[in-house]
């Protein structure tokens, strides 16, 4: 971690569900510190709690034990220096492109003038100049996600949480869209929390990969990436640190996995 204070501190957090009287322990005794200007990813085995996570750090969710704050203050829902990209682009489907991007700006009582001057940079950060009239239905799944990165940096949050951002997407576009946004975040100095399950995407993009453990989830390892910056996404496979560290947190994400595996089973550790 870098010794500046950080923006998002989870420190021992806590989070249990209730459904069908069975009681889930999702996220136990979890400890995370975001840096400023950092970007942090978090992998881990499917249903280890990382979307909980990030619903506790949006103020969608409260923990039942441990604290979540920013700047040093509670968390609390509807902080707009915490931007939250989810897997789903959830564009409104009546507006177009210009009009979903601004819509936070006239939700805040922007100008229109102002709004429309704000989305029209945004739009050509993201690459969509020429888009602008275009409904979501007549954009590709990788348009849409842009436009939807587009939406929430327009308020100009402080940290963005993206869940799975390009999941749903091919190769091509995938690789494309973790260009943008390396670049767009070396350009606005904007803290990144980033879940996926691609452990070469983490490397690839992060200054930090923290491991989850099975259910309950906590965090297992953090590992510095230690690749400078700027990145060839493309080509950094080539580089034998890249490798090392790869190598690295394979190893301890596979015992990782193979402990979710046994739990599911219902075997011993």
């Amino acid at each position: 971690m870098t010794a500046s204070a950080p923006l998002l501190r989870l420190d021992a957090i806590s989070k249990r569900f209730e459904a069908r009287g069975r009681s889930v322990l999702a996220v136990d005794n979890l400890s995370l510190s975001v840096p400023p200007e950092s970007f942090v990813t978090i992998v881990g085995p499917s249903g280890c709690g990382k979307s909980t996570l990030l619903n506790i750090v949006a103020g969608l969710m409260r923990v039942d034990s441990g604290s979540v704050t920013y700047r040093g203050a509670p968390v609390q829902v509807g902080d707009r220096r915490i931007g939250y990209v989810t897997q789903q682009d959830n564009l409104f489907p009546w507006r177009t492109l210009r009009d979903n991007i601004l819509f936070p700006l006239i939700f805040a009582n922007v100008s229109r003038a102002e709004a429309e001057k704000r989305a029209a940079y945004w739009i050509d950060k993201v690459g969509l100049a020429g888009f602008e009239n275009a409904y979501p239905h007549e954009l590709s799944g990788g348009m849409r996600q842009r436009g939807n990165i587009a939406r929430t940096l327009i308020y100009q949050p402080e940290l963005i949480m993206m869940d799975e951002p390009f999941g749903p997407l091919d190769a091509q576009t995938r690789l494309q869209l973790q260009k943008e946004l390396l670049r767009i975040w070396q350009e606005t100095k904007v803290s990144v929390l980033f879940i996926t399950h691609d452990l070469a995407e983490a490397i690839a993009l992060s200054s930090e990969v923290a491991i989850m453990s099975a259910r309950p989830g906590t965090i297992d390892a953090i590992r510095t990436v230690t690749l400078p910056y700027p990145r060839d996404i493309a080509r950094i496979h080539d580089n034998p640190d890249y490798r090392t560290i790869y190598d690295d947190l394979w190893q301890r994400l596979e015992r990782v996995v193979e402990a979710a595996q046994r739990g599911s089973r219902g075997e011993q550790p």
